[in-house]
């Protein structure tokens, strides 16, 4: 009986032991849900973050770059295939595994000491003061250490501390041998993990095989691959811009945008504006790793060649003017004509049709390029103004009724203000006709408030240095802007200057006038042409550019594709005038060329012979230097002038009064004649 109590009791804890052990498991897997819960809905995803990062490296190759034509589809800009050495960081090379790789490989490639190299080259000059530093305590790490006390080697700023403390006797200890390698390792030490970066392109023969021999000394970290590099069909012009490696200080932005470190990039004129859209797609791979390092084939997703760029730019007609201004040179070098800028272009589209300068090297004599003054150079253009400062004229209600030409004295016996010949009587078209400094005197004599008193044989003024002269000042300035004068024209390029801007006069107020004749300001053939073109078109400043269209890559190199974008002209203002008021200028330029007073009437009698078409225009002489009698002789023009189809701006700077600025416009003129036979009848 007791026995059968006792199975009983313990029979009766079975059950309870069941249910405490069924509660702890039902806690455990409530818990192991929630915690489940927890990972997955509040941090999953960022664990799934971390897990991709961990898992995935992915790196992106470069596309080949578009290409760039000129308007009639010659290639002016294409690829070239070169033997290239490139190097693969693995996720687990320090800085002095990279040290070693560079030191072997300067074994087997050459370095230049020159600080012009082909693009994609070495060169020592390529290293920086920044790199240098960098370099030596990569070399001296043991000295480097010794640098610091033992809390500054635990420090944040520990390798700036160090950086700051390298002397320039440290960096003098760099050897010929020390600098070439660092302009290996330079390129080594930037690159990204598992991104196939370029240490050198342009191999020689020998360089590429005696690499190959050795690749087995570098554990797959460098290679041999094909790279295409820049070339230049028609030579270099300076609007195409170049492209190298990403400039140190915009190193930053490039990254976010998705550039490799080590990236060609355009870094100047059109390969710099139009880089998204020669770039391409770049190819991309994806690498799984384990324990950082890649496992098995990347996936790879394939890039695309980059868009190709038809310019507006005539690439006969550049070569051309190009001729012609060194033909003219050589003519004139005698009295001082030492170089010529010269822009032309379509006044009702603003196409740029080509940009050319030329100038003497006074180092070894001969004529070289200097095209890139057309945009970068600027210059006063004399009586070339004198279109500007009529219509500015006109908006301030400052011109004056029909006078006679005298000179303007200032005092009685003060150096007088004229024109280089007296003229009867004279309005705004006999003005520019004869070039008249008076009446351009006389415009903005009347802007600023001054009084002129008729003497017989001259006039007085009397200045009113005030408000109101500051206005005027101020105002024909602002006329000449609404042409493109000293200030940005808005042509496609990264950078172009807009000139000098003198100071405010207020204590010489007469120097208003020497403003008015083209003497006080500067500026660039660029902006002259603009300006041309705005009178021209019939008063419309229109944005000048050198894209014509965007166009997809063709499958024969040879044809150019798919338009895919094509420019717009873009007006950037009307000029505030009216038409009769701008017809009285055309009128003026074309008497400038046909009249017989004009100051280009030799121009005239150029043209009449066996020519078919007329040229309307201004000359402009602005003296830049009286003890050496020298002048900036500057001319803007259109034909035909009574339908204008393309327009001239050319300045020859510091020369004799040779009448070179009429021979190089003529020839240009011709020269477009022959290319475009019939537009200008």
């Amino acid at each position: 009986m007791e026995e059968k109590k006792k199975r009983k009791k313990k029979k009766n804890h079975i059950p309870f032991r069941l249910n405490i052990l069924f509660l702890i498991i039902f806690l455990a897997f409530s818990a192991l849900i929630l915690r489940l819960g927890v990972v997955q809905i509040v941090h999953g995803e960022d664990y799934e973050r971390k897990l991709e990062a961990t898992n995935k490296v992915v790196t992106k190759v470069e596309s080949v770059r578009g290409l760039i034509r000129d308007r009639n589809g010659t290639l002016l800009v294409g690829n070239k295939a070169e033997q290239a050495i490139v190097f693969t960081r693995k996720p687990d090379q320090d800085t002095q595994d990279l040290l070693d790789i560079a030191k072997k490989l300067s074994q087997y490639i050459t370095v230049s000491t020159n600080k012009k190299v082909p693009d994609g080259a070495l060169s020592t000059e390529q290293v920086t003061e920044r790199d240098k530093k960098d370099f030596w305590l990569a070399l001296h790490p043991d000295k480097a250490k010794a640098m610091l006390s033992a809390k500054e080697q635990n420090s944040k700023k520990a390798y700036n501390l160090m950086l700051d403390r390298i002397t320039d006797r440290d960096l003098a200890t760099l050897t010929t041998a020390d600098l070439k390698v660092a302009a290996i390792w330079r390129k080594l030490v930037t690159a990204s993990n598992l991104t196939p970066t370029y240490v050198k392109i342009g191999l020689t023969d020998k360089e590429l095989a005696t690499v190959g021999e050795h690749l087995k000394e570098f554990e797959g970290s460098i290679d041999t691959a094909v790279a295409a590099t820049r070339s230049y069909p028609e030579g270099e012009m300076f609007f195409l811009g170049n492209v190298k490696e990403i400039p140190r200080h915009e190193v930053n932005n490039y990254l976010a945008e998705g550039y490799n470190r080590n990236d060609i990039v355009g870094t100047s004129n059109l390969e710099q504006q139009y880089e998204n859209i020669l770039r391409g797609v770049p190819t991309t791979y994806t690498f799984m790793t384990k324990n950082g390092k890649p496992v098995g084939n990347p996936i790879k997703e394939e890039g695309r060649r980059g868009d190709d760029l038809v310019l507006t730019i005539d690439s006969r007609l550049q070569k051309a003017v190009g001729t012609v201004i060194e033909k003219n040179l050589r003519k004139f070098h005698s009295t001082h004509a030492n170089s010529a800028y010269a822009v032309i272009i379509d006044p009702n589209t603003g196409e740029i049709l080509a940009m050319v300068g030329r100038a003497f090297d006074p180092s070894t004599g001969k004529i070289v390029d200097d095209s890139s003054g057309t945009v970068l150079k600027a210059f006063q253009i004399g009586s070339s103004i004198k279109g500007a400062t009529i219509l500015t004229g006109y908006q301030n209600h400052a011109i004056p009724g029909l006078f006679d030409d005298k000179p303007i004295k200032f005092s009685k016996d003060g150096k007088p203000f004229k024109s280089l010949e007296a003229i009867p009587t004279v309005g705004p078209a006999e003005a520019l006709e004869y070039s008249s400094n008076v009446y351009m005197g006389r415009v903005v004599g009347n802007m600023a408030g001054f009084r002129f008193y008729d003497h017989g044989s001259y006039y007085s003024v009397q200045v009113f240095n005030g408000p109101r002269f500051v206005h005027a000042f101020n105002a024909l300035r602002e006329g000449y802007s609404q042409f493109g004068l000293g200030v940005s024209t808005g042509i496609d390029l990264p950078f172009e200057s807009i000139g000098y801007e003198g100071p405010l006069p207020l204590d010489s107020p007469g120097i208003i006038m020497q403003f008015a004749i083209g003497q006080y300001d500067t500026y660039t053939p660029l902006q002259m042409a603009q300006y041309v073109s705005t009178i021209a078109n019939g008063g419309k400043r229109l944005a000048p550019h050198l894209l014509k269209t965007v166009n997809e890559p063709s499958g024969d190199p040879t044809q150019v594709g798919p338009v895919k974008y094509r420019y717009e002209p873009k007006i950037l203002n009307t000029i505030a005038n009216t038409k009769e008021q701008i017809d009285m200028v055309h009128k003026g330029f074309y008497l400038v060329t046909q009249g017989s007073h004009g100051t280009a009437r030799m121009l005239g009698a150029l043209n009449a012979h066996n020519r078919s078409y007329k040229i309307a225009g201004k000359t402009g002489t602005a003296q830049v230097n009286t003890d050496r009698g020298l002048d900036n002789l500057a001319f803007i023009g259109y034909a035909p002038y009574d339908n204008p189809k393309v327009a001239v701006a050319l300045i020859v700077p510091e020369t004799h009064d040779n009448h070179a600025n009429l021979y190089i416009a003529q020839d240009i003129f011709d020269v477009y004649n022959k290319l475009y036979p019939g537009q200008l009848k």
